[in-house]
Parts: structure tokens; C-alpha cells; sequence
């Protein structure tokens, strides 16, 4: 049916001689050949090799450990074995035995595969921890590696993948966290972000060029959400599907906006009302020395252009998402529209924290644990909220609907004048809680306690993928059971209007 070791005589050469041929028997024909494992390729430290392998063969590679370097003990040095399979036969389902990997620092191992230690690649992926003893010989400090395919009724049938070997980390990886996340969307854009990158920058984050990051997108219709079933941990095998859009086809950029340092991916040219399927890659020293694979997630767009993903405003700088918009002012005009008025309406405030003794003695001084510059960041933020309203035109549960010339607020009705009804993300509880818990209480900021509706919501950071109330500021929502809350929106930007001495 294929070609398969031959059980007899597998190492041996004339007279009885040893040699590195292994004979082979084609099932079919009965015709002995030889396949050689004298040249089998070399494996370099992190340096992974793409090959190509046909069913029932075996690939032969060799890998010189170092015994001078490495991680592991005094006594023994560990050996990081990875691989992906890029592409397979179209019948080999999820589940099925792919291709099988023997290792052994034993070079008997390639004439019988039960005297080294065997893995399979599976959903695309391998990984394999072995050890050598430092006080081996030069002879037995090199690993044997065979790769071998299995039958297929496919005569012609084919692997294609990489395999890699290191002393130090594994060459590729999966992982199974999901280092992306949704900030928002609007009906024909979308931005994400990745995780935490780090929490303390040596330079200047807004020195760092994104082009040069490691991290890429991949962007596929969420009909081929079963495109990868059977090589879903395939770092390679995402690299080559059928991708809508990738790294070179967005605007990314580096952000603080979360606490720490985190890339975003402005998408745009999405179509409306669609789901879309993304994966997140990282790449280690570029596209041909390995990387890692993350988990997959997905997305969805609006279904009409009410809304307007805005981010990256210059002083409303932790806003990230879709506002009230109109279909004639550019994505620019409508940012710079609602940051002006927000910073316009936070002059009285900055006047009136001009009079507070922030830079005094620890007796004098409002708060033990609260400072000037606290008070200043958690009013902004609130300010920021309640003037920039979240718009979504999904109907969820808490979401507010706000019909053409409805909005809460004049300046939205008369200024922003959007071209469709909506429907608002009240903000979180917790953005008024921080200024009455960060500022000082001469300013008489209150929050309502009492369950009226059109305000706030107090819920979990997000219901069945989608927010439930709108948090802006650099910590989540505290979760908890739904639920609504009034006040005036301009109640407290007016107090402190009242207090402030021009």
C-alpha cells in the first residue's frame, strides 16, 4: 500500500557489515530500497528547517549539542525539540495520526524506532524535552531525529513542516491564552490590542516603531473558522492560510492607554455586519526563526454607520471606542469635536484644584493616600465619559436608545448631529466612585445611590463578549449584578464651576 521499513535485516550492509542504509520494502511491489540516513541534515541552534514529506516516508536530521552552553543543570544540558506542520493531505481530520516523531542520542534509533522516545504532531504542533549528560562523549552528545509519515490512501500524499531544535527555549510555540482583545468596533473598522507587553519601558514608548514589533495579525473570514481544525497550533500553517487581511494591511501603533505597553491594530475596509475571525502571532527573530501562536478570537461590526471608532484623542487619551457620529465629518473631525468640548469643560476644574493644598505638610495635605494628581486623572476620566457617550447599535440589555435629536446632552443634538438613532453604553458606576474617592471632599462629589435609570450602570466588565457599561480609566469595572443609576451629567462640572474664584 506505501512504503514502509522493512523488518529484515535493517542495518544490515554486505557480510554482515553495518551501515547507515535502511532498507525499505514498496508493500505493493515487493521491491527492496534503500533509504540513507549518511547525510541526514544538520539541525542548528534555533535556526528551524522547512521540508516536504511524501506518505510513508522518513526524514533523518542530526543535532551537535553544545556542551559548553544551555539551560539546564551541571550535570546534564536540556534539548528543546518543536515543530508545525504548515500543510497536510485534505483527508488526514482532525484527531488523526500525523506525522510521528523518534529522538536518541542513540544512532541505532534509525534502524529501530523503539530504542528512542516518539511524539506526534498534533493539531499541527509538537514540542519534546530531552536531556544529555555533560560528561558524555562527543559521540553521544548528538541527538538523532527521524520524522516519519504516515500511510495514506493518497498515494502522492504530502507534509510540509518544520522542525527545530534548541539548547535554549522552544523554537516554536502555542498558547493557548487568547493575547489579543477587542477594544471596539464600528461597521467598517475595528481596533485591538494585545496584552501587557511590559509594565516598565526603558525608553520612550512613543520613540518605539511598531513596524519593527514582532507581533502580526491575521485577519480570516469567519467562514473559514474550521479552515485550521486539524493544524489549529500551527504557527505556520495561520502564516499561509487563505488570510482576508494581514499585518501590512493595518495601522499599528504602540499604547499606554491600559497602564501598560500594549501594540493595537486599527483595521480598516470591514464589511458591516460581519464576523471575522483573528489570530495573533508573534515572531521571534523574524518570519524564518520560529514563533508563537495564540489562541484565535473573533469579532463582529456594526450594522449601520451610526457610530464612529474614535481613539488616541490628545486629551481624552484613554478613550478607545465608537461614538455618535455623522456621515460628514471625517473620523478626525468627530475626534477633535468631542475632545475640545471635553477639555473646554474641564478648565473650571483645573482652576479650582489650583486652590487645594496638594504640595503641603502631611498634616495639611487632603488625603494620606490620594494626591492632586489623582484627583485630576480620575475627574478627567469621568469627564471624558460622560462627554464622549459609547454608542453601539446592538440592543443588549442596559443599553440605552437614543432616537435622532434624543441624545443626552445638547452639544451631541447640535454639534455632533448624528444621521442615525443608537444606542448608548452608559458609563460604569465605578468612573464616578474614583473622583469621590480620589478628590477632595471640599468639592462635595457625589454619586446616586439610588436605582433610577438613564445615568450609570454598575455591571461586569462584559456580557456575552460586549460591554455592559462603559469604563474609561485604566482599571476594569468591578462586576456585579446589573443595574441602573441617574444623575445629572453636568451636575458636578457645575459645582465646581460655582467654586472657582475667576
Amino acid at each position: 500500500m506505501g512504503l514502509s521499513l522493512d523488518e529484515f535485516n535493517p542495518l544490515g550492509g554486505q557480510n554482515g557489515e553495518a551501515s547507515n542504509d535502511i532498507f525499505i520494502r514498496d508493500q505493493g511491489s515487493g521491491t527492496l530500497t534503500v533509504d540513507s540516513y549518511d547525510n541526514s541534515t544538520g539541525l542548528q541552534e534555533f535556526t528551524p528547517i522547512r521540508d516536504t514529506i511524501l506518505q510513508s516516508q522518513t526524514h533523518y536530521f542530526s543535532f551537535g549539542v553544545n556542551t559548553t552552553t544551555g539551560v539546564g543543570e551541571f550535570y546534564e544540558f536540556l534539548i528543546f525539540i518543536t515543530g508545525n506542520i504548515c500543510s497536510q493531505p485534505t483527508n488526514v481530520q482532525a484527531n488523526e495520526t500525523s506525522l510521528a516523531v523518534y529522538y536518541s542520542f542513540n544512532s541505532s534509533m534509525f534502524g529501530n524506532f523503539e530504542l528512542g522516545s516518539m511524539t506526534l504532531y498534533q493539531n499541527g504542533y509538537f514540542q519534546a524535552l530531552t536531556d544529555v549528560p555533560s560528561g558524555n562523549s562527543t559521540k553521544d552528545s548528538i541527538l538523532y531525529i527521524a520524522v516519519r509519515a504516515p500511510e495514506n490512501t493518497n498515494r502522492t500524499a504530502e507534509w510540509s513542516y518544520q522542525i527545530g531544535v534548541s539548547q535554549n527555549d522552544l523554537v516554536f510555540q502555542w498558547d493557548d491564552r487568547s493575547w489579543a482583545q477587542v477594544v471596539d468596533t464600528d461597521e467598517n473598522s475595528a481596533l485591538i490590542v494585545t496584552g501587557n507587553l511590559t509594565s516598565s519601558l526603558d525608553q520612550d514608548w512613543n520613540e518605539l516603531n511598531a513596524t519593527e514589533s514582532r507581533y502580526s495579525l491575521y485577519v480570516y473570514s469567519y467562514e473559514n473558522r474550521d479552515y485550521f481544525s486539524a493544524l489549529n497550533e500551527s504557527w505556520c500553517a495561520v502564516r499561509n492560510g487563505p488570510a482576508l487581511m494581514t499585518l501590512e494591511d493595518f495601522d499599528s501603533s504602540y499604547t499606554i492607554r491600559n497602564g501598560g505597553l500594549q501594540q493595537q491594530f486599527y483595521i480598516k475596509g470591514l464589511n458591516e455586519s460581519t464576523k471575522y475571525i483573528a489570530y495573533l502571532l508573534s515572531d521571534f527573530q523574524g518570519s524564518d526563526f520560529g514563533g508563537a501562536l495564540y489562541q484565535p478570537f473573533e469579532f463582529e461590526t456594526l450594522d449601520k454607520p451610526a457610530c464612529e471608532l474614535i481613539f488616541d484623542l490628545p486629551f481624552c487619551d484613554q478613550v478607545a471606542y465608537s461614538v455618535p457620529s455623522n456621515s460628514k465629518d471625517t473620523k478626525e473631525d468627530v475626534s477633535a469635536l468631542y475632545d475640545n468640548q471635553a477639555k473646554e469643560l474641564y478648565g473650571n476644574f483645573s482652576k479650582a484644584l489650583q486652590q487645594i493644598a496638594c504640595n503641603t505638610t502631611e498634616d495639611s495635605i487632603f488625603s494620606p493616600v490620594r494626591t492632586c494628581e489623582d484627583c485630576a486623572a480620575s475627574y478627567k476620566n469621568w469627564l471624558c465619559a460622560v462627554t464622549i457617550p459609547r454608542c453601539s447599535t446592538r440592543n443588549l440589555t442596559g443599553y440605552v436608545y437614543r432616537d435622532l435629536n434624543e441624545s443626552r446632552n445638547s452639544f451631541i443634538n447640535d454639534m455632533v448631529l448624528p444621521d442615525f438613532s443608537y444606542f448608548e453604553i452608559l458609563p460604569c458606576l465605578n468612573v464616578c466612585d474614583a473622583i469621590v474617592r480620589d478628590c477632595p471632599a471640599d468639592f462635595g462629589f457625589l454619586c446616586p445611590t439610588k436605582n433610577l435609570t438613564n445615568s450609570y450602570l454598575k455591571g461586569s466588565a462584559d456580557l456575552d463578549g460586549f460591554p455592559t457599561c462603559n469604563y474609561v480609566g485604566k482599571y476594569k469595572a468591578t462586576s456585579g449584578v446589573l443595574s441602573m443609576y441617574m444623575v445629572n451629567w453636568y451636575l458636578l462640572a457645575a459645582l465646581v464651576a460655582i467654586s472657582v474664584t475667576i
